[in-house]
């Protein structure tokens, strides 16, 4: 682990806040490069990465303060310390998607477009944040005997490197939705919304697999919340992949219950023979 980066005379980089701020640089790069090449206002892309910014930090430390209130009870105002590591990607995810849908539909621009592109963005701030977080020693595996197991300073045993785990699902997650971006760019039939829904699936996919592999869990009934969060956003975005960009699901019930009905018309009309 290296939980400092390094010192320059007074002035310590730790590893985890200098991955925290290459992250946001990096997702803040690609939200302006393609935003701007698609004709948004640089201005404001960049006031929606500072107000993401801002939003995601709240949410992913009030996130976690909930869900681990035990270790604040004590001292309720280490609750903002966030610096100190412990933000909940989930509480991010909602913080940042409520945020950012209000200030997108008041400058009048296309939501699902501007979610394609932050959905790379963010993918790309996920993989170096995992890194930051590994160098940290934060948020740790379960011990294992494995071969590639880590040991950690300060606890007993060697840990899954469940950080890397994570940081190399979303790398692979990244340069699927890259492509998967720019061909639907390419597409004569183009509908915006097929990367961002995609990134809401495939990280929760990720995310709750994972979870098992980590030490700390806040749990419900034995399932890790973070797990069955997952899941239900999964699960939704699933739904609204199929109802935005597939097929017209209005159009589909309809044609489901007329047959349905014709169905049953003929197997009435048989029994009464």
């Amino acid at each position: 682990m290296l939980p400092i980066l390094f010192k320059i005379g007074p002035i310590t980089i730790y590893s985890f806040g200098f991955f925290l701020v290459l992250a946001y640089l990096a997702a803040t790069f690609i939200l302006w490069r393609e935003g701007r090449r698609q004709g948004y206002q640089e201005e404001k892309l960049l006031d929606l990465s500072v107000i993401s910014l801002i939003a995601a930090i709240i949410g992913a430390r009030a996130y976690f303060v909930l869900l681990n209130w035990d270790l604040f009870r004590g001292e309720p105002v280490t609750a903002f310390f966030f610096w100190q590591g412990g933000l909940a990607y989930q509480g991010a995810l909602f913080a940042v998607l409520l945020v950012g849908y209000f200030f997108v539909r008041a400058w009048k621009w296309s939501f699902f477009q501007v979610a394609d592109i932050a959905a790379t963005a963010a993918c790309a701030a996920l993989i170096l944040g995992k890194i930051g977080t590994f160098l940290a020693g934060l948020d740790y595996g379960k011990q294992t005997d494995l071969r590639w197991a880590v040991n950690l300073p300060g606890l007993v045993g060697l840990r899954h490197p469940v950080q890397l785990y994570e940081a190399g699902g979303y790398f692979l997650i990244f340069i699927f939705l890259y492509l998967l971006y720019f061909r639907n760019l390419a597409s004569p039939n183009m509908k915006s919304g097929k990367a961002f829904f995609s990134f809401l699936i495939l990280t929760s996919i990720a995310r709750g697999f994972l979870e098992f592999f980590r030490a700390s869990q806040t749990t419900v009934l034995s399932w890790p919340i973070a797990t069955l969060v997952s899941g239900a956003v999964c699960t939704l975005s699933l739904f609204a992949l199929y109802y935005f960009q597939i097929r017209d699901a209005r159009g589909d019930a309809r044609a489901f219950l007329k047959g349905f009905l014709l169905l049953n018309n003929r197997i009435l009309r048989k029994i009464r023979f």
